[in-house]
């Protein structure tokens, strides 16, 4: 491969993390019904079951796109690859 700008075929190519996304899903019938006994036990506890038993917040998922990027070594010129 060679380098567009100076022809130099000293040239690397690296995967680069291009974008992300991540989508957040709601905590769903389970986790408002958890949600709600957690709130009766620390009622009837003052409290004190609140430093064990955690709030469902629901789950989140990032997904990542990758593209590839080649890099000439002696001028240092940049450039996508499809």
């Amino acid at each position: 491969m060679k380098c567009p700008k100076c022809g130099s075929e000293n040239v690397t190519i690296e995967l680069v993390q291009a974008q992300s996304k991540t989508k957040k899903h709601g905590n769903g019938l389970g986790g408002h019904v958890n949600n709600a006994a957690r709130g009766l036990t620390a009622m009837c506890t003052l409290g004190m079951s609140n430093l064990v038993w955690k709030k469902s917040k629901g789950n989140e998922k990032t997904t990542f796109t990758n593209e590839k990027v080649c890099l000439c070594q002696n001028c240092g010129n940049s450039w996508g690859i499809k």
